[in-house]
Order: C-alpha cells, then structure tokens, then sequence
C-alpha cells in the first residue's frame, strides 16, 4: 500500500495549495492560483469574526469591525472590480478563534433570509486563504450556519453575467446548501464541505444523522456553465455533494467521502455492519445533467447516507443528459488506495443519455452495480478501460428483473441493445487471442476491448488487457502482454463504429460484458471443447 501524501498551503495569499490526485494512488499538492499574482482594484479586509446583525446594507465603509456579511456588501457596491475579500482577524476568542484547531468560526447571524449573505455579483473573489497565522492543514476560515442548518450559504451570481466569481480556502458547516452557483465562468476551490474542524469525520447539523452534515455542498443551476470545482472535500452531506447542471463545468480533484486527508480510517469490516447504520457515513456521491461536463480524478470512498434498510443507497455518479465526460475516478478507493467500497452503485446512467464518454474509472467494491445502464432513450454511449473489483457476488434486489452487476444491463434499455450480443473468444492459444462477432450480432469493424477476469463466479474487469478493431466480416485477433494464467480469463465489450450496427443505434454505443471465456479453451462454433 502506497503512503498518503496530503497537506495543505496558502497563508497570506501568498501562494494557495490544493490537493490533487496523483497517478499511483498517491496525494500530493500542487499549486492552485496565486493571488498575489492577481490584480484587483478593490480590497476588502475582513478584520472580525463577528456577525452581529442580519443588515444587508451596512459596508465595511459605513459601520465597524469589517465583518464577512459587511464585505460582501461593499463588494456588491464596488465600481472599481475584480474585488478580493481577504482576512485579517485578530487570533481572539471574540472573533471566533480556536487556539486549538488554529482556525476562526465565523459563526453566522440566525438571519430570517432562506441564505446567509446577500448574493455575489461578477467579479468577487472571497480567499479564506490570505488569513495570517493560523493552520496548514485546512481552511483557516470556517462558516457556520446558524440554528439547525436550514439555511443556505454563499450564492454565486445575482443576475445573468455575474461572473468571474472565486470561492477559496473555505470551510463550511451546519448549511442546507453550501454554495448556489447561478452564473458562469466561476471557480471554486480548495473548500470543506461538511467536515468537522479537525477534518476527521462529518459535521452532523443535528443529532440524527439522517439530517447529515447538510443537503448539498455545491449547486449548480441549468445556464451556470463554464464552472469549475476543484480539489474540494465533501463529507456527509446527504442530498448530493455537488449537483452539476448547465454545459461545459468541471469537477475534478475532488475527495467525496474522506476525510481531509483523503483517508476513510473508520469503514467497518465485519461484514453483518457494512453499509449498516453503524458504518461511515460517507455521505452522498454527485449526480450530473444537461450536458458537456466532464468529472475526472475525483475520489469516491465510503458512500453512505442514513436511510431505510429497505431505501436505495446513494449513486456515486449519477449521469443524465448528452456529451458528459466520466474519466479517471477512483470510486471505492481512498486517497491512500485502500479498498473502502461505496454503499449504492458506482456510475448510474440515468433516464436514457447519449453521447458519454465513461473511461477509465476504477470501481472497487461497490454493493451494487458498478456501472448501470438505463433509459428507453438510451443511445451512442462510450464505456472504456473501466477496472472494477467485487469480492462477494453481486446482489440481486428484492422486485428487481435482473440482478446487480459489473455493467448491469437494466430492462429499460431499448430492446435491440438488451439483445445484442458482445463480441466471442474462440481461441486463447499463450498471448494471442482470436475471436468474431457475438451470437446473432453482427458486428463488422467494431472496436472490441478484452477484460481479464477470475473464475470466481463473480462477474468483474480486473483490467483491461487489448482494444483492436473487427474487420468487415467482425472477426479480430488481440496480443496480449502475457498469457493468461491458471484460473484466468477473458471478458469483452464491443462499441460499435456506425449508425444501426445495433439496430437503430448510433454510433460509440458499448454493449455489456460478455460471458466469461477461460484460458484452455477452444470454441468450435457452436459448441465449447476442451483441449
């Protein structure tokens, strides 16, 4: 098992560290946008970490100390933009210093608005990173929502074209949704969302912890494109720990249920509290709709909300919609690659997508399916060199038509795809491997991608091993990098190069996984003999 590396940077704004996912399992840091090197033609101070009433007029010009709620206000007046709200707070009890932790709470005003603060318009930056002195290892700068969390925190953009709006080093507690994203072209970066203080479990906003630590960590609305979420950490929240509508956003760099520093320490191992109330409580996944986003190099450990045994656990993808983009997640691994699992299912495509892209995610672990297909309209989906792992067999619900499975073939599907056949092994002779199209499913020129699996009756795609092409007649031959050992063998999808190659189909449409063919066998069509 490879070491976490994990911390965290940014003091005077001098330079700001986010934590991003390194190939080979590790965390390390790298930098994110230097704010000296940014210009602003407006700075707004923040001196305390009071909030003493729920004014939405009062400026750091008008009333002293300069409060968060003050700033921003000024912030929304200001002629002269961008604007950067930095922090200077004295490190006092009385304006929410804990010497212990080495942060500041701001603990926010139980305002009768449905949110804490007046919207951001275009052109702000709020960096909790620029605080002197206090902690390297999370934000310096904590919001905590008043009451019993029903509130909603910053909201980015008041009318179209508030743009250009930044939200850094933050910390966020004890909220309905953390941050709205109205507007486009946003960043938001280098936050806790639900997290305690020391960021080593989840900050319950009530003691049920069906509540969670809040509803959603991020939000954004149909029309907020070009939005970008990075190198955040989400636990516990148990709605969605981001919603990504609009086009054109990316959620990248991003821990969901880990702790802070990228671990899940406390994931039961007896197998009769798995996925129990008992277990971590991870929080929710993420789910993504409308189209043109792209989710890649996220971590997604320890999924859970606290539900009814008999309810659905919580997707750690759910996709809808056209041309998303799902690459390089880890879902079941933490930041120290340890198998951790997810309590519902790894990617959910939801209500019958087009045109994604789903490759190269691994999924370990998951109680349900891996990768579940579904909609009517379903059509021109891309599914590549996905890895997943099961230890124990697949489920099969209590109601359900077909079972749990590595890429679960749901129902809904449109009939031609539910019976079109992936491509067949006929020979496994050392590393070469020769096979054709699927029973009654023609495939010519298909592009034919081959699993390694055991045969431990589990379906799983251990890895994958060879992407050739089939020739007209839908026959191909692969080269693997070695031979297949003992107890080995082989599982294929085939995507298809054209329009109605499955009847009626586009294009990039990947079929579900085929039977498992084992090293020392040869087909001689129709039937299997052994050497």
């Amino acid at each position: 098992m490879q070491k976490l590396k994990c911390r965290w940077g940014g003091a005077l704004g001098l330079l700001v560290m986010v934590v991003t996912l390194c190939a080979g399992g590790e965390v390390q840091s790298a930098p994110a946008t230097p704010v000296q090197n940014a210009i602003f033609d407006t700075i707004i101070t923040v001196n305390s970490g009071t909030d003493p009433d729920e004014s939405q007029s009062k400026t750091c010009l008008t009333d002293t100390p300069c409060t968060l709620r003050r700033a921003i206000v000024q912030a929304r007046l200001a002629t002269s933009r961008p604007v950067l709200i930095n922090f200077n707070i004295p490190a006092e009890a009385a304006h929410g210093y804990d010497a212990a932790q080495q942060l500041w709470r701001i603990q926010v005003y139980n305002t009768t608005q449905t949110s804490i603060f007046r919207r951001l318009n275009g052109d702000i930056t709020i960096d909790g990173s620029t605080q002197p002195g206090g902690r390297t290892t999370g934000p310096k700068i904590v919001i905590v929502g008043p009451g019993t969390g029903t509130k909603d925190g910053l909201i980015v953009g008041d009318v179209a074209g508030n743009d250009n709006i930044i939200i850094r080093g933050l910390g966020f507690q004890n909220l309905k949704t953390s941050i709205y994203v109205n507007t486009g072209h946003n960043l938001i970066e280098n936050n806790w969302f639900g997290l305690n203080d020391a960021g080593t479990a989840p900050l319950l906003r009530s003691a049920n912890p069906q509540n969670g630590s809040g509803s959603d960590g991020v939000a954004l609305i149909t029309g907020a494109d070009y939005n970008e979420i990075k190198n955040n950490y989400f636990l516990g929240l148990n709605g969605v720990a981001a919603a990504i509508r609009g086009t054109h956003n990316t959620f990248s760099g991003n821990f969901i249920g880990t702790r802070a520093d990228g671990r899940v320490t406390e994931k039961k191992t007896d197998p009769s509290l798995i996925c129990t109330p008992e277990d971590w409580l991870g929080g929710s996944g993420i789910s993504v709709a409308d189209s043109d986003n792209t989710i890649e190099d996220n971590v997604f450990a320890g999924i859970r909300i606290q539900i009814s045994q008999w309810s659905l656990q919580a997707d750690s993808i759910r996709v809808s919609g056209q041309r998303q983009t799902i690459r390089n997640n880890r879902i079941g691994r933490d930041g120290a690659n340890t198998a951790i699992g997810v309590c519902g299912r790894g990617i959910y495509l939801s209500d019958g997508p087009k045109t994604l892209t789903i490759q190269g995610n691994q999924i370990v672990e998951a109680e349900l399916s891996a990768i579940s297909l579904n909609g009517a309209l379903y059509d021109a989906n891309t599914l590549r060199s996905n890895v997943i792992l099961k230890t124990k067999a697949w489920p099969h619900l209590e109601g359900a038509s077909r079972p749990e499975s590595a890429i679960q073939v749901n129902p809904s599907l449109p009939d031609p795809f539910e019976t079109f056949r992936s491509a067949r092994v006929t020979q496994i002779s050392g590393v070469t491997v020769q096979g054709t199209a699927g029973a009654n499913s023609p495939c010519p020129n298909c592009v034919i991608e081959l699993f390694r699996d055991d045969t431990d009756n589990i379906t799983e795609t251990l890895a994958s091993l060879a992407v050739v092409t089939a020739n007209a007649q839908g026959n191909w031959s692969a080269t693997l990098a070695t031979p297949l050992a003992e107890g080995q063998g082989l599982r294929t999808t085939s995507t298809t190069p054209q329009y109605n190659t499955i009847p009626n189909m586009s294009a990039g449409t990947t079929t579900g996984l085929s039977e498992l063919y084992v090293a020392g066998y040869k087909v001689y069509l129709p039937l299997t003999l052994k050497h």
